[in-house]
């Protein structure tokens, strides 16, 4: 079998750990950051991953690499800060210049996978959302991350979005570190989590390319988040038990937006023939306090 070329626009943490899955004699990978130098001087591997430099803002720069051949683009951005020109620069910006360099290409690519957030669904309360439920955002984040699906979604009809929710594992270990601190969020009214361990985000992308490979045709939209939506505040007495302390550590709390309370359902992704390998969040949560020690 020949090998095929895997570019990640936007090559950071999600990207880096994807290719150092994937079996190296099926792909070649090529990472495309604006400044590849502080890649490799944060050490991601660059045995795993050809860096190359580029804009993912400029059709001409996205063209320039892509006419060398690709078979899969993923696309996985993060705004550099959380104001309204970062983020429309990091999705909308980028999502602009791939939908008109990818008609431009002589042959298009086989699968284009645009990671999203499921920071589009604003909308709160008990009712279970699914990829059926039209997102209302809450914010200019939400918007600009569904704008920027729409413009993926018009010039690759074939294209698949992936919302993903709070992601967490090794190097993503904010809640812990709130828990540490003895923050909590209150009891009532319940605020409702959904996360997803990295180990799945990258588990799950992989199981898109592999399955369309073998000419299965995924559907156009996936909610990725595991199996157990939870209160914030459950999650948290949860943890300070996992993490050894008393239930009196927890002794600050935090007041947050209640439309951030929601439930996300991810039947599609079961769906689809993915298994998880932390379905929930005692799963994923118990072994990242055991590797963090």
């Amino acid at each position: 079998m020949a090998q095929e070329k895997l570019w990640i626009f936007g090559c950071g943490d999600l990207g880096t750990r994807l290719a150092l899955q994937l079996n190296r004699q099926e792909y070649a990978v090529y990472g495309v950051r604006r400044n590849p130098l502080v890649a490799l001087a944060n050490k991601r591997r660059a045995d795993a991953v050809n860096w190359r430099r580029g804009d993912a803002t400029s059709k001409e720069d996205i063209e320039r690499h892509l006419e060398q051949g690709a078979d899969v683009v993923l696309a996985t951005f993060t705004p550099s800060e959380s104001t309204q020109s970062a983020y429309h620069r990091a999705y909308i910006d980028t999502a602009t210049a791939l939908a008109e360099a990818l008609p431009n290409l002589a042959r298009p690519p086989r699968l284009l996978i645009w990671v999203s957030s499921t920071r589009v669904y604003g909308q709160c309360g008990d009712q279970l959302l699914d990829e059926r439920t039209p997102p209302i955002p809450s914010g200019y984040q939400g918007d600009i991350l569904l704008a920027a699906e729409e413009i993926i979604r018009n010039a690759v009809p074939t294209a698949c979005v992936v919302r993903f929710a709070g992601i967490y594992g090794p190097g993503r270990d904010r809640l812990l570190s709130q828990v540490r601190a003895g923050r909590c969020a209150p009891p009532l009214p319940p605020q409702y989590s959904n996360r997803i361990h990295v180990d799945d985000c990258i588990g799950f992308l992989i199981h898109l390319m592999e399955q369309q490979k073998r000419g299965w045709s995924p559907e156009q939209l996936y909610i990725g988040a595991d199996c157990t939506p939870v209160p914030m505040h459950e999650l948290q007495q949860w943890l300070v038990k996992a993490m050894g302390y008393s239930s009196a550590h927890l002794r600050e709390i935090v007041r947050t937006s209640e439309r951030r309370s929601k439930k996300l359902s991810n039947r599609r992704m079961l769906a689809s023939g993915y298994e998880m390998k932390y379905p929930d969040y005692r799963s994923g949560y118990s072994a990242l306090v055991e590797s963090e020690g």
